[in-house]
């Protein structure tokens, strides 16, 4: 969490990537905490975290991730994984309308000793994020003040080559 030095204030950036912080820690994931914040003309739009669908078990009340049981890494088993991500969550809760130009921040957590992962949407998300017009995704990179980059959203990694190179 990005915090003021004396006299100061933080960045408008990091103010939003703090508050996608505030949401990582409402995740329900044990592998890695994620929360996404999408701001508009300078508003708060959605926010979003990581868990289960509403009213399901979710894997930190179950104390079971099997992504974490088989040594999974980002970006493998997505399909036996409970939650939706943090960024598909905040697309989900406002309308196309809402998220065209807006830009979507994102902050990933480390749940074993709470230090910041370098974000990343997986290509699933990052196809979701093209498709709803979000114009940019700030990603918190690491801890500090200034510590993201800003991705123009059609240069996120949308899907992966096959191998082989043929698409």
């Amino acid at each position: 969490m990005v915090t003021p030095e004396s006299g100061k204030r933080i960045s408008k950036a990091d103010a939003y990537l703090n508050t996608a912080e505030n949401f990582a820690y409402r995740s329900t994931c044990i592998k890695r905490k994620y929360g996404a914040v999408i701001v508009k003309d300078d508003a708060v739009i959605s926010t979003g975290y990581n868990g289960s669908p509403r009213g399901f078990e979710n894997c930190c009340d179950r104390g079971d991730c099997p992504r974490i049981r088989l040594g999974l890494h980002q970006g493998q088993g997505y399909d036996i994984c409970r939650a939706i991500h943090a960024e598909a969550n905040a697309l989900l809760n406002c309308s196309r309308e809402q998220t065209m130009g807006a830009d979507l921040y994102l902050s990933g957590i480390n749940p074993e000793d709470r230090s910041v992962h370098a974000a990343k949407p997986c290509p699933l998300c990052a196809r979701m994020i093209i498709q709803a017009g979000i114009r940019n995704v700030i990603l918190r990179m690491g801890e500090g003040p200034d510590n993201y980059k800003t991705v123009p959203a059609g240069e996120l990694e949308w899907y992966k080559q096959a191998e082989g190179g043929a698409e």
